[in-house]
């Protein structure tokens, strides 16, 4: 009964905050009955529901009539999040809709840390999560304090996404990701020890074209696994043997 009179008032105090604005919600958000009682979080992955509840700074005063904005953008300064919206449930209740960064890589910062395809530092300890990424081999760190990896960085965060998109399987095989002198990409794998050399964004059938070809060579000569194909040349898939190609 004291709940659907409490629901009847929250409609009640909604109308009249339409009509009347400023000073009725002044008066509506000392009301008892509008105090934050009740948080929801949705799309959590890897922060828990009470660390997003705390980001949101709420006292035993708050009204569910506070700014929205406020709350979202106090959860948006998470750097694991990546949008957030925060929405009423009447009448003590809140909602918090949000996405979290992927972590798709590991940069030198200088120690290993996880990234998105963005760039973004991730605070996620990859032995605890457990997570099997490729490694992106560079010299360039970010400043200390910075949320974003340098831009060449970040260009491969991005190329790790495409291949992701691409074809799963290759990338699962993938163990590090680098540039070469002239511009294009070396992907490699450890099991089998192969280096990939292709232009940045290789289209997935050229991914296929250069499976075959791995194949194919190896079925060939089982005893000399090949060590490098190059996709970067057009309609041609190159492979050799010897030496790990780092050029």
């Amino acid at each position: 009964m004291r709940r659907d009179m409490a629901i009847l008032l929250s409609t009640a105090g909604l109308g009249a905050v339409a009509i009347w604005g400023g000073p009725t919600l002044a008066a509506v958000r000392e009301m008892d009955t509008f105090r934050v009682a009740d948080v929801q979080v949705k799309g959590t992955h890897y922060l828990t529901e009470e660390a997003v509840v705390a980001l949101l700074e709420l006292t035993p005063e708050t009204s569910v009539w506070s700014d929205t904005e406020v709350w979202a953008d106090r959860v948006l300064a998470h750097p694991l999040v990546r949008t957030a919206s925060v929405r009423r449930r009447l009448p003590d209740g809140l909602t918090v809709e949000l996405t979290e960064r992927e972590p798709i890589a590991l940069a030198p910062t200088p120690t290993l840390e996880p990234i998105d395809a963005e760039g973004y530092r991730l605070p996620l300890d990859p032995a605890v999560y457990r997570l099997d990424l490729p490694v992106i081999t560079t010299t360039r760190t970010p400043p200390s304090g910075a949320r974003l990896v340098p831009e060449d960085v970040r260009r491969l965060a991005d190329e790790v996404r495409y291949l992701m998109a691409s074809d799963t399987a290759f990338l699962q095989r993938v163990s590090s990701v680098a540039w070469t002198d002239r511009g294009s990409i070396i992907v490699s794998w450890t099991e089998p020890p192969v280096d990939f050399l292709m232009p940045t964004h290789a289209p997935a059938a050229r991914l296929r074209e250069a499976l075959g070809a791995l194949a194919d060579a190896a079925s060939k000569t089982p005893d000399r696994i090949p060590t490098t194909v190059d996709l970067r040349f057009a309609d041609q898939v190159v492979v050799r043997r010897g030496s790990r190609t780092r050029s």
